[in-house]
């Protein structure tokens, strides 16, 4: 999968980021330089699809997920391109998804639950996941739009539900406005990671 790659100032912070659908690997660069300025990011283009169609598995069937095909896209990334990342330099790993970005991580949390120290899912779809893994420590922030017809707001609200019943530490943020991402919302995001962070204990 081809990707994007910046190193920044704090080497041992490193941000891997999901683009949503007819995005690119450049698509979240202004987010991730407003929420983590001086980390390094990993930036990767989703292989199905062109242009506005680009993403990071085929589109839904009928309104539902085709799993064969979703946990295909999955598998490969994890053992073809993750794999390849020297994860071990970084002492903090933070993934980044929006939309279709969001929704193929919650497929990588499924198969490897401690992928990353925090997840942010911007605005992501409860597309019938299944976690099994209890007690996870990786911290998960959601956002949706009051708004939002694609990522709607009852349906984020239970899948956050269901995230709580693997990992220990779910927020989600409820913003205004619909499937767009605001300065609101990554204003909400920043203020919840400043909260993970003082609250994360200190050798």
């Amino acid at each position: 999968m081809k990707h994007f790659f910046q190193k920044g100032a704090d080497s041992k912070q490193l941000i891997v980021a999901f683009h949503g659908t007819g995005g690119n690997e450049y698509q979240l660069l202004t987010t991730v330089a407003k929420l983590f300025p001086a980390a390094s990011l990993l930036s990767y283009l989703g292989s199905i699809g062109t242009d506005k169609n680009r993403r990071f598995f085929p589109p839904l069937e009928n309104g539902k997920l085709n799993r064969e095909a979703f946990d295909q896209a999955v598998s490969s990334f994890l053992t073809e391109d993750w794999a390849t990342v020297v994860t071990h330099e970084y002492e903090e790993i933070i993934f980044l998804g929006y939309s279709n970005g969001a929704n193929f991580i919650l497929g990588l949390l499924e198969q490897q639950p401690t992928i990353a120290d925090t997840v942010i899912l911007l605005h992501p779809s409860n597309l019938i996941y299944q976690y099994t893994q209890a007690s996870a420590d990786t911290k998960l922030i959601l956002t949706t739009g009051a708004q939002d017809t694609l990522s709607i707001a009852g349906d984020v609200l239970k899948l956050s539900y269901q995230l709580e019943t693997a990992f220990t530490w779910v927020k989600l943020l409820l913003v205004d406005g619909g499937h767009q991402l605001s300065p609101q919302e990554l204003d909400d995001v920043q203020a919840t990671l400043a909260e993970i962070n003082d609250s994360t204990p200190t050798l």
